[in-house]
């Protein structure tokens, strides 16, 4: 096990990410701020499960974050009108059930590319955010159930950490260890083959839309609680953030390669980094330009690794 950790080149790069940020600021070590990487780490890393099993079937999704703010103000509208929150959260994911549906349905039934399906979801649904909030923010601070989410523990660990890490460990199971998983990785592969192989390609790459659109629904929740309102603006660029994190991670935008352990350390990976950089003060100007050098060197990493294999 620790001869395999070694060989993950990521991991690596965290940790010695972790390292240089120890020594350059005092703060990077103190309990607080770990804790704050892994509560930044939540969302994203719950919409970069989904995105794990779309990019490893060779698709992508440009929708995500856009679901997550229709999810999310759908949410915090229903509650400020009077709605139980239980029921409002199940609407809030069976809207991103049903956007993994549409998305699944036009690229499964008329062979779309899902980069224009996904394309004109991000579309659709941020203009519903909109149009449903009239452009507003909607408070829900001090709904109970969403402050437990946004400020309850468990033995000193934040809730949206916890339930984040039950996600990855249950996606992980069923990628690594169910005849689903295995499927997933065969239409990666080689769609056609798998096709000839009896795989029902069709159904499988509609689940894994609708699983990143649960997700979403799911992102849209601890958004909300995490904020204390619902907001149009939530998830902007989240989808992005999402795909870097699962490419650095080490899945393959070609599709058939990748894990959820990997999309994690990649997940944890940005969030360090934009913690670090801003514990050293550096600008903003700078950060993106080190955060896209961090993405482009992934995606190089990625090609020269598809060369080879083929």
């Amino acid at each position: 096990m620790f001869s395999l950790l070694l060989k993950n080149k990521v991991l690596i790069a965290l940790l010695l990410l972790c390292v240089f940020f120890s020594l350059s600021s005092e703060q990077f070590l103190r309990i607080d701020n770990i804790l704050n990487v892994f509560l930044q780490s939540a969302i994203m890393g719950i919409i970069a499960i989904g995105m794990t099993y779309v990019v490893i079937t060779a698709g992508i999704d440009l929708g995500v974050g856009s679901v997550v703010a229709v999810s999310g103000m759908i949410i915090a509208g229903m509650i400020i009108s009077g709605i139980p929150v239980i029921a409002a959260i199940l609407v809030g994911l069976v809207i991103g059930m049903g956007s993994g549906v549409i998305n699944g349905f036009f690229i499964t039934r008329f062979n779309m590319a899902p980069f224009i399906v996904t394309l004109g979801m991000m579309a659709a649904a941020r203009s519903i955010t909109l149009v449903y909030s009239d452009a507003q923010t909607i408070s829900v601070y001090k709904d109970p159930f969403l402050q437990f989410l946004r400020m309850g523990n468990v033995l000193g660990v934040p809730v949206m950490i916890l339930i984040t890490a039950v996600l990855f460990i249950i996606a992980n199971y069923v990628l690594s260890n169910t005849v689903f998983g295995r499927h997933v990785y065969a239409i990666g592969s080689n769609k056609k083959a798998a096709e000839v192989s009896g795989i029902n390609v069709k159904r499988v790459e509609m689940m894994v839309y609708i699983i990143a659109g649960v997700l979403a629904g799911v992102g849209g929740l601890m958004m909300t609680a995490r904020l204390g309102s619902g907001t149009p603006l939530a998830g902007v660029n989240l989808e992005l953030m999402a795909i870097a994190a699962v490419v650095i991670g080490g899945s393959s935008l070609s599709g058939g390669r990748g894990t959820i352990f990997g999309t994690l350390i990649g997940v944890l990976l940005i969030n360090v980094l934009n913690t670090g950089m801003n514990l050293m003060n550096i600008s903003s100007h700078y950060q993106g330009l080190i955060m896209g050098s961090v993405i482009l060197l992934a995606a190089l990493i990625d090609s020269l690794s598809n060369k080879k294999s083929k």
